[in-house]
């Protein structure tokens, strides 16, 4: 586990260097709370109970939208049946501003999944991931966001998340 959150440190640093001098980056810190989830493996689909996860994003302004990149730690649910599953997640994501402070959001990216007890042993995932959702900015450095988010692979992993987000 350190070594994936050095490397995602090190991924979102440099991002941070390769931005223009004009460009305005802010550092998002989100958390969420995940809803109750599924599971797709092999026909098999229990669902999960609800977790939460914790993440850190680099964001560069530009005119309508926002675009940056993210780390995202899923802290270990239970699954029907027996066992637990976590992920995390490296992605791309952007916000593009509709009216006022209402925004879509939209993330892509790399995600590992694990799942520990499952199927009498343990399965472990990369895949590609992607969410989509809506948002609206509360106060200045403050954004609340309701996403649906879909880890692929052999151990498909879907949930609805609704996520708060502070800018620093």
């Amino acid at each position: 586990m350190t070594h994936r959150l050095l490397v995602a440190a090190v991924v979102l640093f440099s991002l941070t260097l390769t931005a223009p001098a004009s460009a305005v980056v802010d550092f998002n810190v989100a958390g969420s709370a995940d809803f109750q989830g599924s599971l797709n493996l092999d026909g098999f689909s229990p669902d999960t109970d609800p977790g939460f996860t914790l993440g850190l994003e680099v964001m560069f302004d530009v005119p309508v939208v926002e675009l940056g990149a993210g780390f995202e730690y899923g802290f270990p649910r239970s699954v029907d049946g027996g066992g637990e599953v976590d992920y995390w997640n490296l992605y791309g994501v952007a916000r593009l501003t509709l009216f006022f402070k209402i925004y879509l959001v939209g993330r892509f990216g790399y995600a590992a999944s694990s799942a520990d007890d499952f199927f009498e042993g343990d399965l472990d995932d990369n895949s590609a991931s992607w969410s989509a959702g809506a948002g609206i900015g509360i106060i200045p450095k403050f954004k609340v966001e309701l996403l649906y988010s879909n880890f692929g692979g052999d151990l498909e992993y879907q949930t609805w998340s609704a996520r708060a987000v502070y800018t620093f």
